[in-house]
């Protein structure tokens, strides 16, 4: 683990953020819990389902479960159901502890995950289908897209999150169109202020970082996977031939520069945007925490492309499953088709958790909270789901560590991003 905040997780599909943000770093940045009140009951519920008495088991977060705690007293007041909550964050052993439970009837009723273990959970048989019905036209599409796995709706969506370029406003108010006019400002600005880098951009020495180097990938035309037109992955690889060359020569030159550094690991990056050392992050919002803790006066914009295509950074999404395989299957249903998509209940995961909403109505609330707003936008607008097929647990190792060779300069560019291409191919 490199940090408190959000760490860093490997998980089945393999080295990817699963993000966590402390209940004490959120309240500390401003965001309470009692904002709305009580959620009021909601009269489409199972009331009149004959749920009667009984028990509903949620593994969670202990950042999730204060907002679960809000949404379940309506909920367990006109359905008779109690609701429990096991703390356990999401990792590799509590999927694999889920996923050999389940069966057996030994796990919980709902699980929170991120979107991107679905393809792990729903190969394996451990989770429902979950039909929203007309509540879906309240979220993004991207929320919904991320919840399908082989033309099923799985989940549902509470969260969004992405990466995007975080500007200090106190060093500049530019606003750069490509990511060399960024790289050209950082320069610049260094050799004005005495700043120590023109951007901090999160790496790791051993296992590279992809995550936030996707939006720069993209901008080549180079997505990981092919998609269908219903925005579905394919186990085809897309991020080879001259589009993905272009992207290695680009990490070259990045790499020469020093504009992009192995050795900056999550916390360099952060500690050096902070201490405002750095003009720009490239983070998510669970940097945002900190930064609001430090009174400083940041903007929230879009990573700039390095190519001649939009950078699209990859979305992830938080979700509620249903064990397949459930103690209590219709109030577990019930609970996430009629009372989690709220906009209530999304705002009171949003206040527990920090994470922007993955409600449209809910994100159109938060107007004194522009940072997560424009979080929400890009993940909605700009954004691609992380692909959750289970062809993704081959790509993470390959493609971190010839993204480090490249940039260290070890290796070609080229010749070695085309090594990559066929040893991910080989794996899947």
């Amino acid at each position: 683990m490199e940090r408190t905040p959000y760490p860093r997780h490997r998980v089945a599909t393999g080295q990817r953020p699963d993000r966590r943000l402390t209940r004490r770093a959120l309240l500390g940045g401003g965001l309470g819990l009692g904002a709305l009140g009580a959620l009021s009951a909601c009269t489409e519920s199972g009331a009149g389902l004959g749920l009667g008495a009984g028990t509903l088991k949620i593994q969670a977060g202990d950042d999730e479960i204060p907002g679960l705690r809000r949404i379940a007293e309506g909920f367990t007041q006109q359905t008779g159901v109690n609701v429990e909550y096991i703390q356990r964050e999401i990792n590799a052993d509590s999927i694999s502890d889920f996923i050999a439970q389940s069966p057996m009837g030994q796990a919980p009723d709902i699980i929170i995950s991120p979107h991107d273990n679905l393809g792990q959970l729903a190969t394996n048989g451990v989770v429902a289908s979950v039909e929203l019905g007309d509540r879906a036209q309240d979220f993004t599409d991207n929320a919904l897209t991320a919840v399908v796995f082989d033309g099923v709706s799985y989940g549902v969506p509470y969260a969004v999150e992405c990466v995007a370029l975080i500007r200090n406003d106190q060093i500049t108010d530019a606003q750069p169109e490509s990511f060399d006019e960024l790289r050209r400002i950082g320069r610049r600005l260094m050799q004005e202020q005495g700043l120590s880098y023109p951007l901090a951009v999160s790496q790791s020495p051993t296992s590279g970082d992809p995550y936030h180097l996707y939006p720069l990938q993209t901008s080549f035309g180079a997505e990981v996977f092919h998609r269908t037109e219903g925005g579905e992955y394919l186990p085809e690889l897309t991020m080879g031939g001259s589009e993905g060359e272009a992207f290695a020569d680009y990490l070259a030159e990045l790499g020469e520069a020093g504009d992009v550094q192995t050795s900056m690991t999550p916390d360099i990056a952060s500690e050096a945007f902070l201490n405002g050392e750095s003009p720009f992050l490239i983070g998510g919002p669970w940097e945002l925490a900190a930064i609001e803790a430090a009174g400083m006066r940041c903007t929230v914009l879009p990573v700039p492309p390095a190519g001649d295509q939009p950078a699209r950074p990859f979305a992830g999404v938080q979700a509620l499953f249903v064990n397949a395989h459930a103690a209590n299957p219709v109030a577990a249903h019930d609970f996430v088709t009629n009372w989690l998509p709220t906009t209530e209940a999304q705002t009171a995961l949003y206040e527990s958790t920090g994470r922007p909403p993955a409600s449209v109505t809910a994100v159109e609330a938060m107007d004194d909270d522009p940072l997560r707003t424009e979080y929400a936008r890009i993940a909605d607008e700009l954004a691609l789901p992380m692909p959750s097929i289970p062809a993704m647990g081959a790509v993470w190792s390959f493609w971190g560590t010839t993204e480090n060779a490249i940039l260290d300069g070890r290796a070609e560019p080229r010749p070695q991003w085309q090594s990559m291409i066929e040893s991910i191919e080989g794996q899947i």
